[in-house]
């Protein structure tokens, strides 16, 4: 079992690039890996997010949008949390994706929730995970 401990917290602040799927996967399959969250669950879920956010949040947009990415390990969960500030969740008819990312997250995390407006969209994740708190 691993500690809680700060090493078990992760913020990133990712541009809306395709290269920011990579690297968002592996930080949090990294922190999976250390407090014993399914780590290949977690990598497909922030994967599907993420990519969901370069490939929709920022349609239309002049300029690029920001992607957070924020992982915890807290009472035996690993909490994830992808946001963005893009457009928020619209129906886009030219996706080139098969609509299948939601259903993915929804399946492989314990709990997930999605919010979305204007300002833009967060989706949250939790995974089981063998953290104990710190003495």
């Amino acid at each position: 079992m691993a500690t809680l401990s700060p090493e078990n917290v992760l913020e990133m602040k990712l541009p809306s690039d395709p290269a920011s799927i990579g690297q968002a996967r592996r930080a949090a399959a990294s922190l999976a890996r250390k407090v014993g969250a399914p780590e290949d669950d977690v990598k497909l879920a922030v994967s599907e997010a993420v990519g969901n956010a370069v490939v929709h949040a920022f349609r239309g947009d002049d300029e690029d949008g920001t992607i957070t990415l924020s992982v915890r390990g807290e009472r035996g969960m690993l909490l994830v949390m992808v946001s963005d500030d893009g457009i928020g969740m619209t129906p886009n008819l030219d996706s080139p994706g098969l609509g299948f990312g939601l259903s993915l997250i929804s399946k492989v995390a314990q709990d997930v929730r999605f919010d979305s407006s204007d300002n833009g969209t967060t989706v949250s994740m939790s995974f089981s995970a063998q953290v104990t708190e710190a003495a």
